[in-house]
């Protein structure tokens, strides 16, 4: 009966223990974001653009190439192309990406895609 009694006490004395801040008022921690997207090493190609994506759907690894290929054109132009800020907004893009439900990341990449597509490619790029 005596072990029975120490048994609960210790019971009820660690469930206590793991409430932790319930009693205090504090709120719990908030819950971690999303990973930090990779930075590839520079030069950029398309494959490290697609890199940066990591596991998102095909229609974001389709808008990084396309991103990479539109600085690549403004290269073969002779136009100035930060390949540093070209990692950086994919780096962004990834990061806000990432916050959103699978099916909003693509609709998101979808409607940047389509309007990145609207600009015509110069026939120097084909």
């Amino acid at each position: 009966m005596k072990s029975n009694i120490v048994v609960v006490a210790l019971a009820a004395a660690l469930g206590l223990a793991a409430c932790g801040d319930i009693g205090t008022g504090r709120e719990p921690p908030p819950p971690p974001g999303p990973p930090v997207p990779p930075s590839p090493d520079l030069p950029m190609t398309a494959a490290k653009a697609r890199l940066i994506m990591g596991t998102l759907s095909n229609t974001c690894m389709e808008l990084a190439t396309l991103k990479y290929d539109i600085h690549a054109c403004d290269l073969k132009q002779g136009r100035a192309s930060d390949e540093e800020a070209l990692r950086t907004e994919l780096r962004d893009l990834r990061w806000n990406l990432d916050k959103l439900t699978r099916d909003e990341a693509s609709a998101q990449c979808a409607a940047q895609t389509n309007e990145l597509r609207k600009t015509p490619k110069p026939a120097v790029c084909w």
